[in-house]
């Protein structure tokens, strides 16, 4: 166990303490659940569920929550519990995201039950891939060529696109590895684009190599070309109902 899922779980604890019987389950989610956290980079993600969320529910926990969003932690993601298993058809690609890789610090899996259709999968992806896809191409008009506005914004994108390309694996029922090197050349071949500018981003946030961000370097072209047959993709792509 790494420090940490360590700091999730003490925060868990902590919540326990507040909260009661009224806090139902801290889910902790993304990189930290599949191994992948990297200290300055990575996120603690956090999924609380509580029986409602009640403005005097929530201000039982308000404390804890500043001292963890004043740690550089994410806030936590609060829902009631009804709320979270509604939520199915209008977040299924966060939900999907989370069921396949997490880890429960507290209470019951609130996964159990939950179904998540193809259908609904497939119209958040295509929404979501191509607002993604805008902000990167809206970012590379205006800061491509500054390494340090846009050598962060490779960083950091990447993460959203690989939620996203375990996605398509999923609706093209590919299994979904944890490993973010494996999901890019899964994807990339299921969809057909060259993996290694996206596998060199991948090694520059690990920290192995340096990034070479100029507007017309392989890396950056490479990665704009492999978003966009993506999103050609989920374009032609007809989940069932």
């Amino acid at each position: 166990m790494g420090k940490e899922t360590e700091r999730a779980q003490a925060f868990a604890r902590d919540l326990a303490g507040a909260y009661g019987d009224a806090l139902r389950s801290v889910v902790l989610y993304g990189s930290a659940a599949r191994g992948e956290y990297r200290d300055g980079v990575s996120d603690l993600n956090l999924l609380v569920l509580l029986g409602d969320t009640q403005a005097a529910t929530l201000r039982r926990g308000s404390a804890l929550a500043r001292a963890w969003a004043a740690e550089s932690n994410p806030p936590p993601l609060v829902m009631s519990e009804a709320e979270f298993r509604d939520s199915a058809d209008t977040f299924p690609i966060e939900l999907a995201d989370i069921r396949d890789a997490h880890l429960v610090l507290h209470g019951a899996d609130p996964f159990a039950g939950v179904e998540i259709r193809p259908a609904d999968l497939r119209m958040q992806l295509e929404r979501e891939l191509k607002g993604a896809q805008i902000r990167l191409r809206t970012r590379y008009l205006t800061q491509a060529g500054e390494a340090l506005k846009f050598e962060p914004v490779l960083l950091k994108s990447l993460s959203t696109f690989l939620v996203m390309f375990r996605t398509v694996l999923r609706l093209s029922g590919v299994e979904v590895a944890r490993d973010p090197q494996a999901v890019v050349a899964a994807t990339a071949s299921r969809v057909g684009f060259d993996p290694g500018p996206l596998l060199e981003i991948l090694r520059a946030r690990a920290g192995q190599t340096k990034l070479d961000v100029r507007p017309d370097s392989p890396v950056v072209t490479g990665y704009l070309d492999a978003v966009a047959r993506v999103v050609e993709y989920v374009d032609r792509f007809e989940a069932p109902a």
